[in-house]
């Protein structure tokens, strides 16, 4: 993604006052899809019942086996909204992190078309930000391979079911 595309996703904190709720976010639901590449996605979010958000998502490639699969939700946990999610292979023989230790994630600014997600425990220093632009959903998620930053972007555009 360009420079400006991701300029356009940093959310300056002095833009959301208060703390995030579960119904902040309902605008993140829908399919959602990134065609372009050797590797194709789609990242899909329902409101479940009580307002959580459920996701799942996938990254193949085209032209060789492989790839991955995720399982999110979001949800309230102890006052905060929390970001929990695993990854698998392409297969789901085997998952990325240890039994019960999902990646978690806090939601730390939210409005009616953006969330940022600070990175908590071994993800402290990293972030994720989804943000609405226009029809699309926009993914910035900056993480930390090896001690090395690693910054993975995506625009998805609207998917029929």
């Amino acid at each position: 993604m360009a420079a400006a595309a991701a300029a356009a996703l940093h959310v300056p904190s002095s833009a959301v006052a208060g703390t995030c709720r579960l119904s902040d976010l309902a605008w993140m639901a829908g399919i959602w899809r990134e065609p372009s590449g050797a590797d194709p996605s789609e990242e899909r979010w329902v409101v479940a019942p009580g307002g959580r958000l459920m996701g799942s998502s996938w990254s193949l490639h085209k032209d060789r086996p492989g790839g991955f699969l995720e399982i999110s939700t979001i949800q309230e946990d102890a006052g905060q909204v929390a970001l929990r999610l695993r990854h698998f292979d392409a297969t789901l023989v085997h998952a990325r992190e240890p039994q019960d230790a999902a990646m978690l994630f806090t939601a730390a600014r939210c409005d009616g078309a953006s969330a940022v997600f600070d990175g908590q425990g071994p993800q402290a220093g990293e972030h994720m930000t989804y943000r609405r632009e226009g029809a699309d959903l926009l993914f910035v998620g900056d993480f930390l391979h090896d001690g090395k930053p690693v910054r993975v972007q995506a625009t998805m555009r609207p998917a029929a079911p």
